[in-house]
């Protein structure tokens, strides 16, 4: 609901609003105003009062004035004197009637036909008239009925009068306040506010302090508003030089990103894509069909085999703060069309990450290659498990380590295993070996060293045994194992084995002696029957290489 017109409110936003003269003439006006009219109501009462005092008073200098000729009248008993007397006093406004006596006789009495009706109950002023010859002796008495609506008039007239002049001189006040505030202050304001709207900020233009405001407050302003000015355009000069040296740097990095030969790219923390170059499509294989789409396409969903991995290094990055790298396998080397890439992220932002892709397909294949060549020279091609060539070295490597490292060397050996290789062919005895193989790795511990040197011979090295009954254990855990069935392609045939356990002595010790001893306690064991556990003597217990 409005509560003014919008032709009044448009007229309050124009001359009340927008005007600090109005607004300050307003500001003086409305206190003096409403303090002049609470002084006046509070000094109008204290007039009138006063007023009826100095009226009193008048009526008593002018009995005091009449009082020598009302001797004589009432000395004389002339009422033609006393009517002259009481006609004189009567023309006074104030005076409702004029009684003069003498003795016991009247000798007038005038009543002002104005005002004797209005207030018959007045206030009586009297005076007592003595001999013109004998002071002592009274002769008579002048008495006046005062009209006090006549006086509360006139007093009330007077305090109007005040009460108008002081209202005047307030709004001649104000008049000359909003004049002053006019001219020494609006006005130049007014002038600075027009010159400003016409500066423009790209020029060297500077406003103008007015003459005789040069030196004042609205001077300093002026010199205030310059400084900002030239602050301002000096700022839009150097945005303006940023801004093109902006533009010419993203063109060279957009061409630099349009060119590149490693797949750029921006994504946010949930993975999905902002934005790439070509080469980011090129290098991961995509067809036109699977073409991602900015702020819809998530680089796990272009590479779904490894959106687990993906999501990870994401929040990684996020979470640290640092870049990390990660190698993906697109297809498997050693098949048509393998291909590796290595993608790298790097927080650009609290929710957001830069990507670089890489083709390292020729690095991965030749890390492939170098371990294919390590893993023909160290590795049995038949089990997986090391060969002679790679027991050796990973012995030398456990000996020189330490001088005398704790080490148990479980040196196995099949049994019957020639009875299975000639009923079933050596691809029934390769089956077995195998099978052994995997038997060996489930009972040894992580970290242990299996290998087959050759023929049906196995060897376990357990790094860190220092304990015979563990050994031991483990060994007998490893030929129930090996004595159970093992299935071929039309049956089944058993097999057993026989180990010799041999320890590192303390007084130091080579791998070429540990498995020396190995080697003959494995052929005791075999002696005492077959599938039975046989300890290498030590120097402690020179009777442990009988069979257990």
């Amino acid at each position: 609901m409005k509560l003014l017109p919008d032709r009044w409110a448009q007229w309050l936003d124009t001359h009340v609003r927008g005007s600090i003269v109005t607004r300050t003439t307003l500001a003086i006006l409305g206190p003096a105003m409403i303090l002049g009219l609470t002084f006046a109501s509070f000094v109008s009462g204290s007039v009138e009062r006063s007023e009826q005092q100095r009226a009193q008073v008048r009526l008593q200098q002018l009995l005091s004035t009449v009082e020598r000729t009302a001797q004589i009248a009432c000395y004389l008993k002339d009422h033609t004197l006393a009517d002259e007397i009481a006609h004189g006093l009567i023309s006074n406004r104030s005076v409702s009637r004029v009684t003069i006596i003498s003795g016991t006789d009247t000798l007038s009495q005038v009543d002002n036909p104005e005002t004797h009706k209005r207030d018959s109950n007045g206030v009586v002023i009297a005076k007592q008239i003595f001999s013109p010859f004998d002071p002592r002796e009274l002769v008579g008495s002048v008495s006046l009925l005062v009209d006090r609506a006549a006086i509360r008039a006139e007093a009330a007239s007077y305090s109007r009068a005040s009460t108008l002049a002081m209202g005047l001189e307030v709004a001649l006040i104000a008049l000359g306040v909003a004049i002053a505030v006019y001219f020494f202050s609006t006005r130049p304001i007014k002038a600075v506010s027009n010159e400003l709207h016409r500066i423009r900020f790209d020029t060297n233009a500077r406003l103008h302090a007015p003459t005789r405001n040069r030196f004042d407050e609205i001077g300093t302003l002026v010199t205030d508003v310059n400084a900002l000015i030239a602050s301002l355009a000096e700022l839009l000069a150097t945005e303006r030089q940023l801004r093109t040296a902006h533009e010419i740097g993203e063109r060279k990095l957009r061409l630099i990103f349009e060119k590149a030969e490693s797949g750029l790219f921006v994504l946010d923390d949930q993975g999905i894509l902002e934005s790439w170059n070509p080469a980011f499509s090129r290098l991961l294989r995509l067809s036109s069909a699977q073409l991602p789409q900015s702020g819809a396409t998530s680089l796990q969903q272009l590479l779904p085999a490894h959106a687990v991995h993906l999501g990870q290094l994401i929040r990684q990055c996020l979470s640290t703060g640092q870049s990390y790298d990660l190698d993906l396998e697109l297809q498997a080397l050693g098949t048509p069309g393998a291909a590796w890439i290595g993608v790298a992220l790097n927080p650009i932002g609290p929710t957001a990450l830069q990507g670089i892709v890489n083709d390292i397909t020729e690095r991965k294949r030749d890390e492939f290659s170098a371990r294919e060549l390590a893993n023909l020279a160290t590795q049995d091609t038949l089990t997986g498990l090391l060969n002679r060539r790679g027991l050796d070295m990973a012995l030398g490597t456990s000996f020189a380590g330490s001088v005398d490292p704790e080490l148990a060397l479980l040196q196995i050996d099949l049994d019957y295993f020639k009875e299975v290789n000639d009923a079933h062919g050596h691809q029934g005895g390769d089956r077995v070996l195998r099978h052994v193989a995997r038997i060996l790795e489930r009972n040894a511990r992580r970290g242990d060293l299996i290998a087959r040197p050759g023929g049906d011979e196995f060897v376990i090295a357990l790094l860190g045994m220092s304990n015979p009954s563990k050994a031991e254990q483990i060994a007998r855990a490893i030929i129930a194992e090996i004595q159970q069935p093992i299935g071929l392609s039309t049956d089944s045939v058993r097999i057993s084995a026989s180990i010799g356990i041999a320890f590192v002595l303390p007084a130091g010790d080579s791998p070429e002696a540990i498995m020396s001893r190995a080697d003959a306690a494995m052929y005791s064991a075999k002696r005492a029957g077959r599938g039975q556990v046989c300890l290498a003597p030590t120097p402690e217990s020179p009777q442990a290489g009988a069979a257990a």
